[in-house]
This record gives C-alpha cells, sequence and structure tokens, in this order.
C-alpha cells in the first residue's frame, strides 16, 4: 500500500495510508516526520498559504506532488511514499551525520 502526506486547514497535518494521523502544528515554523521505512519529510506552513513538503531523507522511497502558488483551492504538496510504512513519528528537530572528510 502507499501513504500520502499533505496539509489541511492552517494547522493540521495528515497522514493516509498504511498508517492515518493528524498531527496538530498550530504556532510551529517546521514539522519534522519520520517514518519507519527511513523517509523524513520537512512539512511547512508557507508565508502564502501553502503547505510545503521537502523529503529530507529516504528520497528514492518518497514523490511529492507541488502545489501551485495561485490556486485557492489546492494548497498543499502531497507527498506519496510508495512502500511500507509501519509508523510515523514528528518532530521540530531533524539533524543527520555529515561526512568526516
Amino acid at each position: 500500500m502507499s501513504t500520502t502526506i499533505y496539509g489541511a486547514s492552517d494547522d493540521l497535518i495528515e497522514v493516509d495510508g498504511d498508517v492515518r494521523e493528524e498531527f496538530n502544528v498550530f504556532g510551529e515554523d517546521d514539522s519534522y516526520l519520520g517514518f519507519s521505512n527511513g523517509v523524513v519529510l520537512r512539512v511547512t506552513y508557507d508565508r502564502d498559504g501553502i503547505w510545503r513538503i521537502r523529503p529530507m531523507a529516504g528520497l528514492s522511497r518518497v514523490t511529492v506532488a507541488m502545489a501551485p502558488t495561485d490556486d485557492e483551492d489546492n494548497y498543499s504538496d502531497r507527498a506519496v511514499i510508495g512502500e511500507a510504512v509501519t509508523w510515523v513519528v514528528r518532530g521540530p528537530d531533524y539533524a543527520r551525520s555529515r561526512s568526516q572528510t
């Protein structure tokens, strides 16, 4: 199956599919979603009132359809993870190791 991630209203991040969850992110600038298959997404509600979703890890496992900036009915990017997901976590921070060379 697959899992779809998108923003709703101005304060909710929706996760539908293998895992179903609704995260209330009122007042937060950025959220990071981590998935059981190694995908990490950065989700931001921008100044134009559009939800932007950017893959940070597991890029080959996720596709993102970007919302246009001038469509009042389509105000969220939609990310689709095309492989099984068993859990998702949300947090405000993300870190990864840097090359030591």
